[in-house]
């Protein structure tokens, strides 16, 4: 569903006729359906299945987490975003459009009249701070606007040098835990912008503990393993000790890949880190596949982004192979699960968490 705060930015991505860049993260998934290819147009996205569809729509696009070193070196009269949920990734992006925006003191008039920064959002996602900052920092000129539930602003004349507090958005840190933890690693690599970015996912702690059941009861004895959306990797880290022959990790997300990567290198893992949209990327299939399931889309909650990722897991599973997944309670998936696998047990409820094994 294209929320308001998309609607609004959709006229400013038709019959365009000077260089526009949008940046796209997750909320920006449903829009580009309806925007056709542009010659003018480039779209900057940390997700992969937005990366995809571009592709096929032969649309310039750059599969990034919003890294400036990635995009094409030429100004823009126009950039497009609809604020994302994190606030340092917000900061970034705002920085990064003061630096590609055509610069109306230096460069061709023909190209910096009238070079803008749209952004579009909801009051309670942060967008009325988001445009006083831009004012205060950057000293454009431009207003928000009140359209229905949300709110748009267009921005001109951005003083160059000027930056937001972003957080050190672009660069991995390094994050220790306490020496109590059940797992195996005592740190790992991450950043802003990937779920649970600075610390241990509860839901992932108690899958883990389950697997670890499992496999000393000899109740599984998988060879090779799928971690379907990885994240920054703190299930395929700790899942190294168990000698698995192949494990394969998949993540739609850019800044969760970089934090993957870095950590399969640091833990020195043979783990296979795949950039893909919900393993279709992926071409072979698996014993095991261990997932902790996305259950929101941008803002919102999303069954459909739910039911996807189960499916994935049975075309994923190899004929008598396993899942095992942890979910919120309140997350429904038992008739879909019942009807695609031929057993389905709950191994725990905790917290908040069910941990459930799939036998296909």
């Amino acid at each position: 569903m294209i929320d308001n705060a998309l609607q609004i930015i959709h006229p400013h991505l038709q019959d365009l006729t000077t260089p526009t860049l949008w940046f796209a993260d997750e909320n920006a998934q449903p829009l580009l359906e309806y925007i056709p290819y542009d010659e003018h147009l480039t779209i900057v996205t940390n997700r992969f299945d937005i990366y995809q569809q571009a592709t096929i729509k032969k649309i310039s696009v750059v599969f990034s987490d919003f890294n400036i070193n990635d995009y094409p070196t030429q100004k823009f009269q126009k950039i497009i975003y609809r604020i994302s949920k994190e606030k340092a990734l917000v900061h970034n992006i705002i920085n990064q459009s003061v630096i590609l925006l055509a610069d109306s003191q230096l460069a061709d008039s023909s190209t910096a009249e009238n070079a803008c920064l749209i952004i579009t959002g909801f009051k309670n996602e942060g967008i009325k701070s988001y445009a006083d900052k831009i004012k205060s920092t950057t000293r454009a000129q431009g207003t928000l606007k009140k359209h229905g539930g949300c709110y748009c602003g267009e921005f001109f004349n951005l003083l160059k040098n000027t930056q937001l507090d972003d957080k050190n958005y672009a660069n991995l840190q390094k994050i220790i835990l306490d020496k109590n933890k059940i797992t195996t690693a005592d740190s790992f690599y991450s950043k802003h912008g990937v779920f649970g970015w600075n610390k241990t996912d509860k839901g992932t702690e108690l899958l883990l503990t389950s697997l670890k059941k499992l496999v000393n009861n000899n109740e599984l004895k998988p060879s090779n393993v799928l971690d379907l959306g990885c994240g920054y990797g703190w299930i395929f880290l700790n899942i190294d000790q168990y000698g698995f022959e192949n494990i394969t990790a998949t993540d739609n997300n850019a800044a969760a890949i970089i934090a993957a990567q870095k950590n399969a290198q640091i833990m020195k893992t043979s783990t296979k880190i795949i950039a893909s949209d919900c393993a279709d990327c992926v071409k072979d299939t698996f014993d095991l596949v261990l997932c902790n399931p996305p259950f929101h889309q941008g803002f919102k909650h999303s069954q459909t982004l739910t039911d996807k990722f189960i499916n994935t897991c049975y075309r994923k599973a190899k004929k008598n192979g396993h899942v095992l997944l942890v979910t919120n309670e309140f997350v429904t998936f038992d008739s879909l699960a019942k009807r695609l696998f031929t057993h389905k047990k709950t191994l725990l409820k905790e917290q908040g968490f069910k941990v459930t094994l799939l036998t296909k």
